[in-house]
């Protein structure tokens, strides 16, 4: 006869179907994280280090002991206390290794002073050629990130730019912006567990929807979202006013929305 802690156990266990589906589940929410690193022009083994932070950061969490946390990683319980070293000193905000990408590094070079290509290829690391300097800078015009200059004689330099609106997240204070984003994302994990991994259809969601809208509308769009998304919300709350706590349940609920 099932009690309350073993239903409770079955709710949030993962459904039989993913045992074989999970590699997929997983490389598909890595592929929105990957999407994100290429955007910041991160290194692969910088976004790995973080990779194995943030899992070190909801392992404990979770588990408590580190012995439990090596269980977890399926690694030695030294391995674990480096981990946990490694986190404590700090190690989301500062790595051993490069932060960022050649295009990237172009960039910060750019914004510190104006250079030419050869000027720029000297302050690349050795295995770099004159090329990728070439590269990165036709990359970063593109993007609107650096403005050439003719100086005159031939000679071409290069100055970045940092564009109207541009987060800047070495000098800003995002921190409430980021704390409000994990508990948007706390959630959508919990959408995932329920609609992808245990396949709930009945009172589980997911779901992306696209709208034409012009450019002088998007505003009063999410402002729309939002009024109706408060109406509703305050519908339901009154309908569960006065009920027992065993009587309501809490919906997490997701609203996202940008220019596609």
């Amino acid at each position: 006869m099932p009690n309350a802690v073993t239903e409770q156990n079955a709710a949030t266990r993962p459904g039989q179907h993913t045992l074989t589906g999970e590699a997929r589940v997983v490389f598909t929410l890595l592929g929105m994280v990957s999407d994100v690193v290429l955007d910041l022009d991160m290194t692969v083994s910088r976004a790995r280090e973080l990779f194995t932070l943030a899992m070190y950061d909801k392992a404990e969490a979770r588990y408590r002991t580190s012995t439990r946390v090596s269980l977890a990683f399926d690694t030695a319980l030294r391995t674990v206390k480096k981990i946990k070293k490694r986190y404590r000193e700090g190690g989301v905000q500062e790595s051993d290794g490069p932060l960022f990408n050649l295009r990237r590094k172009v960039y910060f070079l750019l914004l510190e002073r104006e250079m030419d290509l050869d000027e720029i290829a000297r302050e690349l690391p050795i295995n770099y050629e004159v090329n990728y300097a070439r590269l990165s800078v036709e990359t970063l015009l593109e993007q609107g990130l650096v403005e050439e200059l003719d100086r005159g004689r031939g000679r071409i330099s290069y100055r970045g730019l940092v564009p109207e609106g541009y987060v800047n997240f070495f000098c800003e204070d995002q921190a409430t912006a980021l704390e409000g984003f994990e508990r948007f994302l706390g959630a959508m994990r919990k959408v995932v567990g329920a609609r992808l991994l245990r396949g709930d259809s009945s009172t589980a969601l997911a779901r992306g929807f696209v709208a034409r809208v012009r450019p002088e509308d998007r505003e009063d769009l999410i402002d729309d979202l939002r009024a109706a998304m408060v109406r509703t919300l305050m519908e339901y709350e009154m309908r569960a006013e006065g009920l027992e706590a065993d009587e309501v349940s809490e919906m997490e609920i997701l609203v996202g929305a940008a220019p596609a």
